[in-house]
């Protein structure tokens, strides 16, 4: 018994040690952690750390029940949306039609898909179960806001243009550590509470100064790199701390070495960013406005899209959505026609204007009901805190008071923006530390070894979520810290396998990337391969190893085709071996890419433009390129492009009459759209309506604004060319072609010998409905 009592107190010692640094870990990687060993450079290795971090705390926990016979864990209110979100997750991605995507993560991005969610919400059970008292938490918030002021002193100097990394580090003015200036800056807006609270509580004048100090470095990088939605959330931050903690009727009595410490602070701040709006005047020069209107700011989608985007998705998946990571899919499938006239027209959005969207969009009703229920009962956490800071402010109610307002802030920052990896860290950390400190003592839940029967079981549990007040209850189920112990160990093995099976995936897929930029074709290859057996679920390998294939192919055809000097050529019976093994596992790869994702625009579009590069080579390739480009269609309706894209193959085997129905649809989806109007001209044109070609052609140079752009010059030698034309009734052929039919690469030449088998061509090749004018928002893809 001793030595049992022994091991418990081992094991709880090394427990609280392995958490402490365990989390100082992954704070300071979700801060400042980044590599070039993955293809994502942030996100990747700061979820690696979060992973790992939290199978070893989950464990030791299961081992540390079992070791005490008993499992006993600390509940929250916050448990139950928690674990419906997770549970929603679940089943919306068995449900989704892009389930591997839903799993994973799309486009190498794992923040939102349902791995992310599993470790998210684990990792706030490990939390509430190891932070113990009120010491460890100020401590640990203590080197959360130092290390943000480190990180606030790097995202200014990179601002500024001091590169303080070498090359390829030094990516430019917009780089931060943590991935992105909106994860910076709403990290840096979650932690003003703290910071104004030091300055409005501090007994002695340093510690009030360098708050003051800190406040100016957050303050300003939130004002100089941030966005509306962390300028909103740092404002409304500072203004509840300080409303709460030093009301306006008590200014007065106010320490003046306190009021001096937040004025300053704020008047600076407020100073610098009213300068970054202001142009200058006249002669006048203002560097502040000149570089924050050069800063590269993220590109945030709108809230109208974005919400006829997430509505068109509930529409059709209410209760469980499309699954998660799959935001970038709903935005081709349902994006209304009004945005192709905005700026970012040919930009595809992975995430919407804010986090409450794209869970509607992603898990359906019964998801954004689990969001919404975390959001008010930490709401309504909140405000009982204030209740009871008002009558005691007391040292403890003062951290919980903080905690509450900087839990508020992040709610805040989620309504505003989507969220990112490094945000729901942090977020998470607030959240949990709040609800440990206004937690009962009697909160406790234990499961001990004995036999009982599974209604009492339930009944007791239910007993106990009713009354969270109620004293300690005691539910006996036998062997369930073992089975628990087992289950972690599972899952964390199994966790570990997958798991580092895709890093060094990544890693490969990373190597093969920085061998294309070097030009080394066959190491790109090699390394593609490798990923792709590590990996083999992961689309995005798929779709490079399909290119690789056909740049390789592409590359020997190039050097050795035919040419002037040589009639012949010098391709070897062996080259020409190559050529056609390499383009048919670029068929084949590019094929299981849309089976691994078939809802993904992009992965139709390379299919069908991979089958038009080897039109000259294998039978029926133009017949699967316009089936490929119709499915695309199909995934994102109302993309300009896919139908020019369309037009230029029908236009390239002289179908006029098609290629003239999908160059209209083009300008049909967007009237400004110049590329739709050259190639519609020149379509009218060869199917001999010069009347109708030269009034678009006359239309074309009016969208073109800039007279000294190459495109103006190309329109304006078409046009002349056009009215030549006409003048004279010519109707010889033209030199000039439409840019969407032109031949890119010696595979397209009609001329070479069918060498590749890409097997019979379909019987119904995937024709979109032509668009006859601007329509609102599509209905579901098929």
């Amino acid at each position: 018994m001793e030595e049992l009592q022994g091991l418990r107190k081992v094991i709880n010692s090394y427990l609280g040690l392995i958490f402490k640094i365990g989390l100082c870990l992954v704070l300071l990687s979700c801060f400042f952690l980044f590599t070039n060993l993955t293809t994502e450079m942030f996100d990747t290795a700061k979820f690696a750390v979060l992973v790992i971090f939290t199978g070893v705390l989950l464990v030791l926990l299961t081992l540390k029940f079992t070791i005490a016979g008993k499992v006993a864990f600390v509940r929250t209110p916050l448990d139950i949306p928690l674990i419906l979100l997770l549970a929603v997750s679940i089943v919306s991605v068995f449900l989704s039609p892009a389930p591997y995507v839903a799993a994973l993560g799309n486009q190498l991005k794992i923040h939102g898909s349902l791995v992310s969610l599993i470790t998210y919400i684990l990792f706030y059970f490990i939390l509430v179960n190891n932070l113990k008292s009120i010491k460890n938490i100020r401590w640990i918030f203590t080197l959360m806001i130092i290390a943000s002021q480190v990180l606030a002193i790097v995202s200014l100097l990179t601002y500024s243009g001091i590169k303080i990394l070498p090359e390829p580090w030094a990516y430019g003015i917009n780089f931060t550590p943590t991935g992105s200036n909106f994860s910076t800056t709403a990290i840096l807006a979650m932690l003003i509470p703290f910071i104004v609270m030091q300055i409005l509580n501090s007994t002695k004048p340093i510690f009030a100064i360098l708050s003051a100090i800190f406040l100016i470095i957050s303050g300003i990088t939130i004002a100089l790199t941030g966005t509306w939605a962390t300028w909103i959330g740092a404002l409304i931050a500072l203004l509840l701390t300080v409303a709460t903690i030093s009301p306006i009727r008590q200014i007065s009595k106010i320490k003046p070495i306190r009021l001096i410490s937040l004025i300053v602070p704020v008047c600076l701040v407020g100073l610098i960013t009213a300068l970054s709006f202001i142009p200058p005047m006249g002669p006048a020069k203002n560097p502040i406005y000149t570089q924050a209107q050069e800063f590269p700011r993220e590109i945030q989608l709108g809230f109208v899209t974005s919400w006829k985007i997430s509505v068109s998705a509930f529409r059709d998946s209410p209760f469980w959505g499309t699954g998660p990571s799959t935001y970038a899919f709903n935005f081709t499938n349902y994006k209304p026609v009004e945005f192709n006239t905005s700026k970012f027209w040919n930009l595809r959005f992975d995430s919407p204007f804010n986090e409450y969207l794209h869970v509607l969009a992603t898990l359906g009703g019964v998801g954004l009901l689990a969001l919404l229920s975390l959001t008010a009962l930490f709401i309504s956490g909140a405000f009982k805190t204030y209740q009871l800071y008002r009558s005691d402010k007391s040292e403890e109610n003062s951290s919980k008071i903080v905690l509450a307002i900087s839990g508020l802030t992040f709610f805040i920052v989620l309504t505003l923006h989507s969220s990112t990896l490094s945000v729901w860290v942090v977020g998470l950390l607030i959240l949990a530390s709040f609800m440990v400190l206004n937690l009962s003592k009697n909160t406790q839940r234990s499961w001990i070894n004995d036999q009982t029967n599974v209604k009492d079981m339930f009944l007791k549990i239910a007993g106990n979520i009713s009354n969270p007040e109620s004293l300690k209850e005691t539910i006996r189920i036998d062997a369930l810290p073992g089975v628990l112990l087992t289950i972690a160990l599972a899952l964390v093995l199994f966790a570990g396998f997958f798991g580092g099976k895709f890093l060094l995936a990544d890693h490969y897929h990373r190597l093969a990337l920085n061998a294309v930029t070097e030009n080394q074709g066959i190491v790109a290859y090699n390394n593609l391969v490798a990923a792709e057996k590590l990996n083999p679920y992961n689309d995005t390998y798929r779709i490079d190893l399909a290119q690789t294939n056909f740049a390789l192919a592409n590359a020997i055809a190039t050097a050795k085709a035919p040419t002037e000097a040589s009639p012949a050529g010098s391709l070897t019976d062996q080259d020409k071996q190559n050529i056609q093994t390499l383009l048919q596992q670029s068929i084949t790869e590019a094929k299981t890419a849309v089976t691994l994702s078939p809802k993904s625009a992009i992965n139709w579009e390379i299919l069908g433009m991979l089958y038009r590069q080897i039109s000259g080579v294998a039978q029926n390739a133009l017949v699967f390129s316009l089936d490929s480009y119709g499915r695309a269609i199909f995934q994102d309706p109302l993309n300009p492009n896919l139908r020019v894209s369309v037009g230029g193959v029908y236009y390239a085997i002289q179908n006029y009459d098609m290629a003239i129905r999908f160059f209209t649809d083009s300008i049909n989806l967007k009237p400004d759209f110049a590329n739709g109007y050259y190639n519609l001209s020149v379509a009218l044109r060869d199917k001999g309506d010069l009347t109708n070609a030269l009034t678009l052609a006359e239309k074309l140079l009016t969208l073109l604004v800039d007279e000294s752009s190459p495109d103006y010059k190309t329109a304006g030698d078409y046009l002349d060319d056009l009215k030549n034309r006409a003048s004279s009734g010519t109707t010889e052929e033209s030199e000039i072609q439409p840019p969407a039919s032109e031949e890119t690469g010696v595979l397209q030449q009609k001329e070479l010998p069918k060498v590749v088998n890409v097997g019979n061509p379909p019987s119904d090749i995937a024709t979109p409905s032509a668009i006859k004018k601007p329509s609102p928002t599509p209905s579901p893809a098929p």
